[in-house]
Parts: structure tokens; sequence; C-alpha cells
């Protein structure tokens, strides 16, 4: 594997990380009728395109992880989250090269609702699945009609 190609698999920018208030309270409005959910296992994931404008730069996409407060304590959670983010790592980069020329940024959000026990094995199961449909619901919405 080129150098190059090992430090992209393993990178996670900070740009690529959600952060602004209003594109996560977006990810949750009830009344955005643009928001998409995708369930696999315990994993929930919510996206939305939003403009790059409202972003802040040019991006492929921006995620953000999180999960309830019934998983546990503080440190149960933040352990959940981070095996989230290392899978997303890992598989993100599909995604990244399809919204790499697109006019929007793709906004994620990871919510863990599982299970705190197995939670390693349900993400890497869960996760890599939830990245397929979401690409595939993008790849098909952008094949030529026959």
């Amino acid at each position: 594997m080129p150098a190059d190609d090992h430090a992209r698999r393993n990178t996670l920018p900070r740009s690529l990380r959600l952060k602004r208030q209003r594109l996560i309270r977006a990810l949750f409005d009830r009344d955005q009728s643009e928001v998409r959910s995708v369930r696999s296992g315990g994993l929930v994931v919510r996206y939305r395109l939003a403009p790059h404008d409202d972003v802040g730069q040019r991006v492929p996409l921006q995620a953000g992880f999180t999960t309830g407060r019934q998983i546990g304590s503080k440190p149960v959670r933040n352990r959940i989250k981070r095996v989230m983010r290392e899978h997303f790592r890992v598989h993100r980069h599909a995604l990244s090269d399809l919204f790499a020329s697109r006019p929007n940024t793709l906004t994620l959000m990871f919510l863990y609702r599982g299970k705190p026990d197995g939670a390693a094995g349900a993400i890497a199961r869960d996760l890599p699945a939830a990245l397929r449909k979401i690409e595939g619901a993008f790849a098909h919405a952008d094949a030529p009609a026959e």
C-alpha cells in the first residue's frame, strides 16, 4: 500500500467533524423533509445534504458521533464513540469520493442505540453496512434513466 493510501485510511481531519450546532440541529429537526435515516442493527445514521456555504468550507462530508445516555457511564459512551470514529475513518472513502465534486456536503450523525456489551463488534458490522446503504441511495439517484 502506498504511503498516501495508508495516511488516507488512518486520518479523520478536523474539517470532517460535524461541529456546527445549526447543522446538527437540522439533522434532528422533525420539520426537515430532506433528513433521511438508515438503521443497521443498533446503529442509526441520520444524514442530509448541506450547501458548502452553511458548512463554511468545501468538504465532501462531515460526521458526528453520539450515543444515548441509557448506554451507561460517560467512559463507556466515550469508548463507543471512539470505536465509531475508528470504523468511520476506515470506511468513509467511498462516500468521500462520491461527494468530492458535488456542490453540497453530506452531513451525517451516527447514533449508537444498541447494548454496550459487544458494542465494538456490533459497530464493526453495522457501520460499514449503513455507509453502503447511504452510498447506494446516492449512487442510485445519480444513475442515468433508461
